[in-house]
């Protein structure tokens, strides 16, 4: 367990919450861009309102820390690989493929890849059981791609999009464990990352969007997925995520992404948002098998991590 202490039990329920809500938010990104809303107003719109309501709770629960000197390169790098780059290739990626499905199983591979970098630039070794649970992650993955039929240019730009947000997580993932480790909490972590972003996401929003804009994107059949994004998936989900970095570990809390998936296809499938192939369902069940065997030694090897 974390040297900081705490229920194990109840930091392993929490990041079912985040899974749970993360799962969701590949549904509620499909409903904002169904209705045409451009990708830049549209992050623009949920950094500004996740923004705000994580730097209210803050203040109000006196949790806000103050950037140190010397540390706000580590926020920008933070924030520039994620939310900038991860909502980046999230958001046009699921606006080139239209399936909340196939995204979410891309970024469930997320662990997997943290694994290839770990051991091709920290030269950490990886057991047979984990190559074979690489394998079958990626295998599971292209399954589900080729039976679901769609493999023209724009939506094979829009897997290769997908795949900047899986580094961009990977690299968030990194620099927020380096930020818990220098005592930053995860409300300071978490509201100091989307304020940053506001800048960041200005500029193209100014560029591209800007001059589009109409008051038709507050209304409220926008903005309910644009706030339930904000508050649970933006605010809630990143809290918590931060905080189990803290407390049970980078590894044992990555571990439960690829359930991100699971969560994704079965409301897709309830909410008539998209349709699956039984062979597409077991391409899903083989990656995130692969992605959970791939961990496997990982997981007991980082007990001590934090």
């Amino acid at each position: 367990m974390s040297k900081r202490g705490g229920t194990g039990w109840v930091w392993y329920l929490a990041i079912l919450v985040t899974v749970f809500f993360w799962g969701m938010s590949f549904l509620w990104s499909d409903q904002v861009l169904d209705q045409d809303v451009p990708v830049f107003t549209f992050i623009f719109t949920r950094m500004i309102l996740a923004a705000a309501g994580l730097s209210l709770i803050s203040l109000l629960a006196g949790k806000l820390q103050r950037i140190r000197k010397g540390d706000l390169k580590w926020f920008a790098a933070m924030t520039a690989f994620e939310p900038f780059l991860y909502f980046l290739g999230e958001t046009f990626g699921l606006k080139m493929t239209d399936s909340p499905t196939l995204c979410s199983v891309i970024i469930a591979t997320i662990p997997v890849f943290m694994l290839i970098v770990g051991q091709v630039f920290f030269k950490e070794k990886l057991s047979l059981f984990n190559r074979v649970g690489i394998f079958l992650a990626v295998a599971g993955v292209i399954c589900f791609i080729l039976i679901g039929g769609n493999l023209h240019i724009k939506y094979v730009y829009g897997i290769a999009i997908l795949f900047l947000a899986v580094i961009g997580s990977t690299g968030y993932t990194a620099i927020c464990k380096k930020l818990t480790n220098k005592g930053y909490n995860a409300f300071s972590i978490v509201t100091w990352q989307f304020i940053l972003a506001i800048g960041f996401f200005l500029i193209p929003f100014l560029v591209f969007d800007a001059r589009t804009w109409t008051p038709a994107y507050l209304s409220w059949p926008v903005l309910r997925p644009i706030v339930l994004l904000a508050i649970l998936c933006s605010g809630v989900a990143f809290v918590i995520y931060a905080a189990c970095v803290d407390r049970i570990g980078m590894t044992r809390t990555t571990v439960f992404l690829p359930l991100v998936a699971i969560v994704s296809a079965v409301a897709a499938l309830v909410m008539g948002q998209d349709t699956l192939h039984p062979l597409q369902m077991a391409g899903i069940v083989v990656a995130m098998a692969g992605v959970a065997m791939a961990q496997f030694n990982k997981q007991t090897e980082t007990v001590h991590e934090t």
